[in-house]
């Protein structure tokens, strides 16, 4: 009888739990949800993985969606390529990229004295192809890919993001984010190529720039941290207040160098490591190993002179070709970022449709050059996604950085 009493005592609990009426209704746990506007930095109780795998306490932060799109620039005149020739007409100053768009989601995050990002956005390409070196049979010479486009088929530059923080008060950042610092053709009419300068119109105010470089920086997983600044719009094209913070290397420099052919001044590349396929910089370390080997000289017929002794015959050689050759010579050296250019960390992975990255700095880096992260604050910022583009950025203005109370 005891047990019987026990065995109807749980059948009316059950019951009673697990029915309902049919008007009766059940509110699920809301969970953090989406902004189209608002990064809503969460507080987090660890700190989360640096290596571009969304770890669990992820879904704990609202997530900011949104696409950014490359706007479709003034045109003007004419413009000429980074290599002098090239003229073309009546194209804009992110053509042939125009209405390229780039979905995206954006989540963040703090623990301890850290802030944390996680970002992730579409791109079906990891672009590396960054302006390599490739020998021209034809004229016998080196030669790099084009910095620009002049088409689709013409793209050979590296992925990036950049966020843009204003520093105290910026003018018109508030309402117009990256667009207050972007000047459009009054300021670079008279431009020899599709720079498009980024500058402040006010003396003393400052942005704080992060610029993620997938060839200069993601190996060693930095973003570059930079900083704009006033400069004069009277000096039109040459005005450009965008440069590095104060202090610390940039992480990079150009591999090319000039030497006489016998006939005139050519530029080569200053590195090469031979025999390698595929690769898109020359470490310092590998200079400094004797892996890269340097380039002494150069005769009319682009053959190349190594420090070694031995030389380098690319003509006619499919491997050096441009566009296709799989043993195209970077265009870059690259070392780590130092001091202020170093304060900003990032692992981020090519997924095969897209970027995951997870980004990380100090709230507070006690660097003047970088915005400081007081959670009593909001901060509005604008983020932009360069696909394969050297200036051409998809952009996403009006973003508010707001933390959980």
């Amino acid at each position: 009888m005891k047990k019987f009493s026990l065995i109807a005592v749980a059948f009316l609990l059950v019951v009673q739990v697990g029915c309902k009426k049919d008007d009766e209704v059940v509110t699920p746990t809301p969970g953090p949800g989406e902004s189209t506007t608002d990064l809503l930095v969460a507080k987090f109780t660890a700190a989360p993985t640096m290596d571009g795998t969304i770890d669990a306490m992820w879904s704990n932060a609202q997530t900011l969606v949104g696409t950014a799109e490359v706007p479709t620039l003034a045109a003007r005149n004419t413009y000429l390529n980074s290599d002098g020739a090239g003229v073309e007409e009546g194209l804009g100053l992110f053509a042939p990229y125009n209405g390229e768009t780039n979905p995206f989601k954006m989540r963040s995050g703090t623990f301890g004295e850290n802030i944390y990002f996680l970002i992730e956005w579409d791109d079906n390409d990891d672009s590396r192809e960054r302006q390599s070196w490739y020998f021209d049979s034809g004229s016998k010479t080196w030669k790099q890919e084009h910095k620009y486009a002049n088409a689709n088929d013409d793209k050979f530059y590296e992925d990036k993001f950049a966020f843009l923080f204003p520093i105290g008060d910026v003018s018109g950042f508030a309402n117009s984010t990256c667009y207050a610092t972007c000047h459009g053709p009054a300021a670079i009419s008279n431009a020899k190529d599709k720079h498009t300068r980024h500058y402040l119109n006010v003396d003393g105010e400052k942005v704080d720039m992060w610029h993620w470089k997938r060839v200069r920086g993601n190996f060693l997983g930095q973003v570059d941290d930079q900083k704009m600044l006033y400069d004069d719009p009277s000096k039109g094209s040459a005005a450009n207040g965008r440069t590095g913070d104060s202090d610390g290397s940039s992480g990079y420099a150009n591999n090319s160098v000039t030497l006489n052919n016998g006939l005139s001044d050519v530029n080569v590349p200053k590195y090469i490591i031979p025999g390698r396929t595929d690769y898109f910089w020359v470490g310092q370390d590998e200079v400094d190993a004797g892996t890269a080997l340097e380039v002494t000289a150069v005769d009319g017929n682009g053959v190349l002179t190594l420090s070694d002794g031995s030389t380098l015959d690319a003509a006619n050689d499919a491997a050096y070709a441009h566009a296709t050759g799989n043993k195209r010579v970077p265009s870059v050296i690259t070392s780590a970022f130092t001091g202020g250019r170093g304060d900003i960390s990032i692992s981020a992975v090519h997924t095969g449709s897209g970027w995951v990255a997870e980004v990380s700095r100090k709230l507070n880096t006690g660097d003047v050059d970088d915005v400081v992260f007081d959670a009593a604050n909001e901060y509005p910022f604008g983020f932009a996604i360069f696909d394969n583009a050297a200036i051409a950025h998809a952009i996403k203005p009006g973003l508010m950085l707001k933390f959980v109370q």
